[in-house]
């Protein structure tokens, strides 16, 4: 993709989201899913998009995506699609922070939350590997920022797509039937 076509692309995507939140489509799994649900038969697709860009840029409350997700296609096709997104999400906010450092993980990261990882950067490969599984076996743990911050650790992209494909969907799947089960409790259905 050239530059200008990637200018394009994050400009679309910039607006989008201002729009997004203008109009109050986060607050809440059900604006989350009327604003999906008016793409019609694009409504997946734009629905994964969504999850790619949260890993990137936190935009939605933990959760809320996949628990609309989960309402709209089904806890099943809800779960798969939630994890492609958020799976293509984790593995561009870490190439994303291999070429831009330090500088890309401070813009997402508040200067308090990234002085909580930066000791990470310290240890070894092995210790960031030990966080990463620990932090996707956890489903309430921060998984994303972990990520973000493993992209600046000598830890190979091969060994990191290993760890997140195979525990990212159990943390999106514990993650979020807590997150659905808690949803049907406040909206009185059990």
């Amino acid at each position: 993709m050239s530059s200008d076509h990637a200018h394009y692309w994050s400009v679309f995507f910039f607006v989008l989201i201002l729009y997004a939140y203008h109009h109050g489509i986060f607050r809440s799994s059900t604006s989350l899913q009327a604003f999906i649900q008016q793409f019609g038969k694009y409504a997946v697709m734009i629905f994964v998009l969504l999850q790619v860009i949260q890993v990137i840029i936190p935009i939605l409350p933990g959760g809320i995506s996949s628990v609309a997700g989960m309402l709209m296609f089904g806890n099943g096709f809800g779960l798969l699609y939630s994890c492609i997104g958020l799976v293509i999400g984790e593995a561009i906010g870490f190439l994303l922070v291999r070429y831009y450092g330090v500088a890309f993980v401070q813009l997402i990261l508040s200067p308090k939350k990234y002085q909580k990882f930066d000791e990470l950067l310290t240890r070894k490969t092995k210790d960031i590997k030990k966080v990463l599984v620990v932090t996707l076996l956890l489903p309430f743990a921060p998984d994303d920022l972990i990520c973000l911050v493993a992209g600046l650790t000598k830890l190979s992209f091969r060994e990191f797509m290993q760890i997140v494909i195979f525990l990212k969907p159990w943390s999106v799947g514990v993650y979020s039937m807590i997150m659905l089960f808690l949803f049907h409790q406040a909206q009185g259905h059990l």
